[in-house]
């Protein structure tokens, strides 16, 4: 059954995960912040387009995503399940979330002189939320169908 959460975790977190990076709003929001701090010629020499991609950068992708599902397994939803405690997963899927995002976005800033300071609070916010969301909603649905199975 860990199996079963583990990649509920990862398709959930893939699929938010994805589906702010394409948004028009997360699109909208980086592309002028890195306009207005200088990165976007910076980005445009070093970043590197979707479609460019090859084996290595789909396997760092798969890395991520599957540690992330893990983490929040192992840190949020299974301890959220033991307790039979949905706040458990928020909580800790929330701190799993920044923490993450955090050791990426700090080191870049730090790096970068013309890395836009609000993007910092901004990525570590949306690293916790998108946890959140994860372990929220496989907690949530295990459960519901754990109280729906003992009812019965």
């Amino acid at each position: 059954m860990h199996y079963v959460r583990f990649l509920a975790a990862f398709v959930v977190y893939t699929v938010i995960d994805v589906g702010w990076n394409i948004s028009p709003i997360a699109r909208g929001m980086y592309e002028s912040l890195y306009e207005a701090s200088g990165n976007d010629k910076l980005l445009d020499q070093f970043g590197r387009q979707m479609d460019t991609w090859g084996v290595e950068q789909l396997l760092a992708l798969l890395a991520f995503l599957g540690l992330i599902a893990l983490g929040n397994s192992y840190l949020a939803i299974e301890p959220a399940l033991k307790e039979n405690n949905l706040l458990r997963a928020v909580k800790n899927s929330f701190v799993l979330g920044c923490a993450a995002y955090a050791t990426y976005i700090v080191p870049i800033f730090l790096m970068m002189k013309t890395w836009p300071t609000i993007l910092v609070p901004i990525d570590i916010l949306i690293g916790g939320l998108l946890s959140l969301i994860t372990s929220t909603v496989v907690t949530y649905i295990v459960l519901r169908r754990r109280n729906a199975e003992s009812s019965a």
